[in-house]
């Protein structure tokens, strides 16, 4: 989840099919990708949907976040503006889900950051949440920020079993 043109799809894209496309052309409501992971002797089917960021979609995504194991709030580190409304990105998605993995991914680290490590630091911290940097256009840390996700559901997952 995330405002529109911070990456979401091309983060997808390079995870599920590790590919990259540069132009920009926007999700209409949502696209669902599944790819097989074996994650610490666990083989995981991950049901990756992509739901559009744009405020016309608010209502929809609602939707989408029922039965979610987990979330990305994807924001582009050149775009101050697409880390503002993170709490209520937030609020919108545990309000449906209740406490679910989340791990913030800072978008285009490629390209230089117009956030201060303090701003980004108040964020970890109100929310008690990890920040990834990555670049789906480097593949920097795509691998790594899946993985983290998959292990935060199953460690999640087993403890509801036990």
């Amino acid at each position: 989840m995330g405002e529109g043109a911070v990456g979401k799809t091309s983060l997808v894209g390079r995870y599920v099919y590790d590919s990259f496309e540069g132009d920009y052309l926007a999700t209409i409501g949502t696209d669902i990708h599944v790819k097989m992971v074996t994650v610490d002797q666990t083989v995981v089917k991950l049901v990756i949907w992509d739901i559009a960021g744009q405020d016309n979609f608010a209502q929809l995504r609602r939707a989408y976040y029922m039965n979610a194991s987990g979330a990305f709030f994807v924001f582009d580190t050149t775009r101050p503006e697409t880390l503002e409304r993170v709490d209520e990105w937030i609020n919108a998605l545990f309000t449906v889900t209740g406490k679910i993995p989340l791990v913030l991914l800072e978008n285009k680290v490629d390209l230089d950051s117009a956030l201060t490590e303090e701003e980004k630091d108040a964020v970890k911290k109100k929310h008690s949440i990890p920040i990834i940097p990555t670049s789906a256009k480097e593949d920097t840390n795509v691998e790594e920020a899946f993985r983290q996700m998959t292990r935060d559901i199953l460690v999640k997952s087993r403890i509801k079993k036990s």
